[in-house]
């Protein structure tokens, strides 16, 4: 039996590498850069900073991992963990490095675009650093994915959603005002890049609609509000919160399956036996066989006198066939010839079993048996002449 990993491994393999590795860079970068702030401001501002005026294509880049000063670090450090640990679990460890490289240039771009296009002369000369625009790219990526999420904010929660868009109201009205006044409350109003602010979350948000992450974002929600509905004994509830998820995602077969199991517990079996029969088709559609099977026998313990379509049952029984559960697979070829005894499943099937036991099994007079009956049964069936053979070959292994 494969050893299950502990808690301490499991924890290191579902740590957010990559933003601990790009938080590490940007505390390398800042260090180095601060350690001298004569050196900083004459050698590292103007060369790896960005300023609109003097433009250097790497310092779209190499800004974003500058920071002036402890503080200013530390907030957006501790932003981008917060954010960024559950985006890069949600699309992966190279999606995510290559998705804040993205935002890194959209902030940056979207900062000299404003500036030179529609902002006083001062802007053009000043030259900006910090991670904060790429960090705001990761809430708005986080805000699409996560939107049903609610974050604990000095002792209260409150629903993720309301918390970045009061975030991003409040950059756009600082954005503004910056154009009239110096500083508010002591806080420079110049010395902040709102507006690549704004371009990385708008960015953050742009991919994350294209990618569909709002659709993926309901599914979680509502597949974690059906497991807590499930758990208070809310079966109806739970019920609706699979029905829909359905209207997102239509082929969901674990939620198929799963209707069926909660209106069975509620003993409904018309509504149990429908969701149940779509879960084992759509299982079968997507090559999930051995749900496909779990699910039937689970449907056959609720409701024993129930019954697939013959084509069904044949999938799952040449399943077991494929598997080496001959057995089992010979058993359900068997009930379909019982049940359905006019299909071509059914000719199919005890062909099926005739073979498996003259080859597989080694029992050339049990497939005798099986094959005289099939030519009994079947006198006109395209597959006489095959069954004829066959039966041929049983009877020479036995003489």
């Amino acid at each position: 039996m494969k050893k299950q990993p502990g808690r301490f491994q499991n924890t290191l393999q579902h740590l957010p590498y990559a933003t601990i590795g790009i938080i590490a860079l940007n505390v390398i970068a800042t260090v180095f850069a601060c350690r001298d702030r004569l050196f900083y401001s004459e050698c590292y501002a103007p060369s790896y900073g960005l300023t609109p005026s003097a433009l250097r294509l790497g310092s779209l880049l190499t800004s974003t991992f500058l920071h002036d000063g402890y503080i200013h670090l530390t907030i957006n450090m501790l932003f981008l963990y917060a954010f960024g640990a559950s985006v890069e679990r949600a699309i992966g460890r190279l999606e995510y490095v290559l998705f804040y490289i993205g935002a890194c240039f959209a902030a940056s771009l979207t900062h000299v675009g404003i500036v030179l296009g529609t902002l006083p002369d001062y802007y053009e000369t000043r030259t900006l650093v910090g991670a904060s625009g790429a960090v705001a790219g990761v809430m708005g990526m986080y805000v699409v994915r996560y939107h049903r999420r609610t974050l604990r904010f000095v002792g209260v929660e409150l629903p993720a959603l309301l918390l970045v868009m009061a975030w991003l109201v409040l950059q756009v009205g600082l954005g503004i005002l910056g154009l009239y006044r110096d500083e508010i409350l002591g806080l420079s109003l110049k010395q902040i890049g709102y507006w690549s602010h704004l371009g990385g979350f708008g960015f953050g948000i742009a991919v994350a609609l294209l990618a569909n992450m709002a659709l993926q974002g309901e599914r979680e929600y509502l597949q974690s509000r059906a497991r807590q509905h499930e758990s208070e004994d809310n079966l109806l509830e739970a019920i609706r919160d699979h029905e829909n998820l359905l209207k997102y995602d239509p082929d969901n077969a674990d939620s198929h399956a799963q209707i069926g199991r909660l209106w069975a517990l509620l003993e409904e079996e018309g509504e149990s036996l429908q969701y149940y029969q779509i879960a084992i088709e759509l299982y079968i559609s997507q090559g999930r066989e051995e749900q496909a099977l779990a699910t039937a026998e689970e449907m056959k313990r609720f409701w024993p006198k129930s019954a697939l379509a013959a084509s069904t049952n044949f999938r799952l029984a040449s399943y077991l066939e494929e598997v080496g559960e001959l057995q089992d697979a010979i058993r359900m070829f068997r009930e379909i010839v019982e049940r359905s005894p006019d299909s071509l499943e059914a000719q199919m099937s005890l062909l099926k079993i005739g073979q498996l036991q003259l080859s597989a099994l080694s029992e050339p007079s049990s497939a005798i048996a099986t094959l005289t009956d099939f030519l009994r049964r079947y006198p006109s069936s395209e597959w006489r002449k095959f069954a004829s053979e066959t039966l041929e070959r049983a009877k020479a292994s036995v003489g």
